[in-house]
């Protein structure tokens, strides 16, 4: 059961709007709240973690995301509530013929937030940090190497006019302006890091809505309006997210009006707020994935055979019924449903069968005389709301076909940390996607170039030299007839050797106080407050 039929069956007054297109639905009560509830001058968003850092270039978790995307801009855009591509910093945009070069007409009048100006040469200044291999920062820096691998075919990019600037391609890239869409492709002040050098994701400077103010760790991160945007104007004076790790607490907080809005709530912790008219529930499929890594590195586990016994006995409809009570959907393959490459006809590759994963592990014995570690984290996060909660059910599914299972926790920044240094046997780790092209997870996941210790994205460090050509060619590929045999390929590849086990795609969902307009959820699962604002009830 998802969201929406979980509404249908307990709503009675409340109405419900569902967008099919992009199947977002809002709740709202019968009734309008007190006219004598203050709107305030600053919006307060609150979630489970704080950000990590915030250079556009250097973050790899969502609340380091969403926090950026509140004060940093790119060349395109995706269209709110789509994924198709519109001009954003640049007024408008030309691809070549050959696919080998793209050109941008940037905007006229736009400042970065301590005034320097955007044009060609403030703006090249961002991407020629991401991919001069010469820079101090290239090779310090774990998310440096997710620009690398998004924009591996850029060969050079320069400035042709004082507000123009060219991408030239080695290859074609059908995902280039998804790519150039996504965070890492965000524009920071060239002035500003040349006066905070490193020190920079704490004081990022970008031209969106809302402006950097100031950082409480594991507290709140404060942001006040952009007296000087090019686009339309803020509502909020002050934009405040803050990081309260307790769901109770976080619950709390928004009925008291504290806060305004929220993230991360469990779907038993949503049900108290269905009928009450002084919320709004937001929710959509989530273009997401949470799975269990199998580390490369962990040599009594490279066995298939071993790793296809241990996906069959992990029961991951009980995951979606017990953990997630019905909120999610069991995910079949490493992408999400409907993306290019998903097969259409065909039998999902692991079938749940604790029988024959006992038959199979009773031939490996040394296999079964030690814990094997599975490593989690603490915090919810948009792919995994309970991640404990997760973990002893795997355990215990692990443990039905006389595997020990020894699970181990760490908060996420270590947990990530250990990951990438392929410190574990079997992690829980997820994925939300940048954009809605496929590379974007099966590069990500599976390529050899993303296999870079304390950098990887490949968590598994998977190497596999034909997996690898495949997703070359299909990046390469526009024809999409095309590229979907060649993503059916690369997922035959992944269902012989299983480096990682799909687990789960969550919905996202985000509640706010009724009095709150304009707030709408992205595909991409960035949270945009910009166009966010107050309604008279």
């Amino acid at each position: 059961m998802n969201i929406i039929s979980f509404l249908n069956a307990h709503l009675r007054c409340s109405p419900v709007i569902i967008a099919a297109a992009s199947q977002i639905f809002f709740l709202t009560g019968c009734s309008r709240i007190d006219e004598s509830d203050k709107l305030p001058d600053t919006f307060v968003f609150a979630r489970g973690s704080d950000a990590q850092k915030l250079d556009p270039a250097d973050i790899d978790d969502g609340e380091s995301v969403n926090t950026l995307a509140q004060i940093c801009e790119g060349l395109v855009r995706f269209k709110s509530g789509t994924l198709d591509i519109q001009p954003w910093l640049a007024r408008s945009y030309t691809i070549a013929k050959d696919g080998l070069s793209y050109t941008f007409e940037l905007r006229e009048g736009v400042r970065f937030h301590d005034g320097t100006p955007l044009n060609a040469e403030t703006a090249l200044f961002t991407f020629e940090r991401q991919l001069d291999a010469t820079h101090p920062a290239h090779f310090l820096k774990a998310s440096f190497q997710y620009w690398k691998n998004l924009f591996q075919e850029i060969k050079t990019v320069r400035a042709t006019g004082p507000m123009t600037i060219e991408f030239k391609l080695s290859e074609p890239n059908a995902s280039i302006l998804y790519s150039l869409a996504t965070f890492p492709a965000w524009l920071i002040s060239p002035l500003a890091f040349e006066s905070h050098g490193e020190a920079i994701v704490r004081r990022p400077i970008g031209t969106g809505p809302y402006r950097f103010v100031d950082w409480k760790p594991n507290q709140a991160i404060i942001l006040e309006k952009n007296q000087d945007y090019w686009g339309a104007q803020a509502s909020f004076e002050r934009l405040v997210l803050r990081t309260i790790p307790d769901n109770t607490v976080r619950l709390l907080e928004l009925k008291a009006g504290k806060i305004h809005a929220l993230d991360g709530l469990q779907p038993a912790e949503l049900a108290e707020l269905f009928d009450n008219n002084k919320y709004t529930i937001h929710a959509q499929p989530g273009m997401n994935l949470g799975y269990m890594a199998i580390s490369n590195f962990a040599t009594r586990l490279r066995s298939p055979a071993i790793r296809h016994a241990i996906a069959m006995a992990i029961d991951r409809k009980a995951i979606v019924d017990l953990a997630l009570d019905g909120f999610a959907i069991v995910a079949e393959y490493p992408i999400p449903p409907g993306f290019l490459g998903e097969p259409d006809n065909s039998q999902p590759p692991i079938m749940y069968n604790p029988e024959a994963a006992r038959i199979i592990l009773n031939e490996y014995p040394d296999l079964l005389k030690r814990s094997i570690e599975l490593h989690t984290f603490t915090a919810p996060r948009p792919y995994f709301p309970d991640p404990l909660k997760i973990a002893s059910l795997i355990r215990n599914d692990l443990e039905k076909v006389n595997l020990k299972v020894e699970i181990i926790t760490r908060d996420f920044k270590s947990h990530l940390v250990a990951a990438r240094r392929g410190n574990f046997e079997l992690a829980l780790l997820g994925w939300s996607g940048d954009n809605g092209d496929p590379d974007n997870f099966l590069a990500t996941f599976f390529a050899s170039w993303a296999a870079v210790e304390n950098s990887a994205t490949n968590i598994s460090f998977y190497k596999n030299k034909a997996m690898d050509k495949l997703l070359i060619t299909g990046r390469q590929q526009t024809d999409l007839k095309q590229r979907q045999k060649t993503y059916e390929q690369t997922l035959v590849i992944w269902a012989r050797d299983l480096p990682l086990i799909p687990l789960i795609h969550t919905e996202q969902i985000v509640v706010t106080r009724s009095e709150v307009t304009g707030f709408q959820l992205q595909k991409t699962a960035n949270l945009f407050f910009g166009p966010v604002g107050w309604q008279s009830l």
